[in-house]
């Protein structure tokens, strides 16, 4: 492998964080560079303690880069901000593994895996409580999923992990459906997916849940159930488009409705 150039590191941080420590924490993320000949883009790291009073001896982590044309992007936390850097370099590093060695990346990650669900229930959670509003005062914000391109359940699982998310809604690229992984409160990985999906066979990584709903449904169905149930987040296929979706409670207190991306969009165009 040849000598990688520099990536040039983004970093934002507070203005209290010693500036030897941000150059540091920009040169642990200018690394992931040796791991790949690709060039490594666009690479942005964000450092931050939480607002909220528990969580303030913590720091989290959020960074961003786009290799081999494809954005990547992990959230982690730590003790301190170095902690942290080195927790979310480590998931990006896992990502770019997948990426660009995918035959490196079949033997080694679901070890790697394995041990993050294990310890998945323990990870600090520091999540701001949602401000309530009356359910005919939210709004419906419209918003991608974070992935547009096709995946299998073994990198929509390591997506969700890496980016410390509650579900994510993803284009299987063994079916075409649009399904989504998610924590479940027993610790493990559920596989949300329309009823008859072949993917109810996916049983080693994660637990296959068919959908509640038989058939589509209007997205007014959706929001109604919602509105009087309040459930974290609401998997379906929309009967407009036929293509699945979430509908979830945002922290500001509205809906936010999660859509898959256009077939140009997933196929690069």
């Amino acid at each position: 492998m040849t000598t990688p150039a520099t990536t040039p590191v983004q970093v934002t941080s507070p203005r209290n964080l010693p500036q030897e420590v941000v150059e540091q924490a920009r040169e642990r993320m200018a690394e992931l560079a040796r791991h790949t000949d690709a060039p490594l883009l666009r690479a942005r790291l964000t450092l931050r303690q939480p607002d909220t009073r528990p969580a303030r001896a913590l720091w989290t982590a959020d960074a961003s880069v786009l290799a081999d044309g494809r954005p990547l992007a992990a959230h982690a936390t730590g003790r301190h901000a170095l902690q942290a850097t080195d927790e979310v370099v480590d998931r990006l590093r896992r990502q770019i593994r997948r990426v660009i060695d995918a035959g490196v990346a079949q033997r080694n990650e679901p070890r790697v895996l394995e041990r993050a669900l294990v310890a998945l229930p323990h990870e600090p959670r520091h999540r701001p409580q949602t401000r309530r509003k009356p359910p005919e005062l939210r709004d419906i914000i419209p918003q991608p999923t974070p992935y547009p391109l096709p995946e299998s359940t073994f990198d929509a699982v390591a997506d969700l992990i890496d980016l410390d998310l509650e579900f994510l809604l993803f284009t299987h690229d063994r079916t075409g459906e649009d399904v989504v992984v998610h924590r479940r409160d027993d610790g493990r990985i559920g596989l949300l997916h329309p009823p008859g999906s072949p993917l109810a066979d996916e049983d080693e990584l994660v637990v296959p849940e068919p959908s509640r709903y038989r058939e589509p449904i209007p997205l007014d169905r959706a929001r109604n159930e919602m509105d009087v149930l309040e459930h974290r987040f609401l998997y379906f296929v929309d009967r407009a488009d036929m293509r699945g979706k979430v509908l979830y409670l945002r922290h500001q207190g509205d809906y936010g409705l999660v859509t898959p991306p256009s077939p140009s969009a997933a196929a690069g165009g």
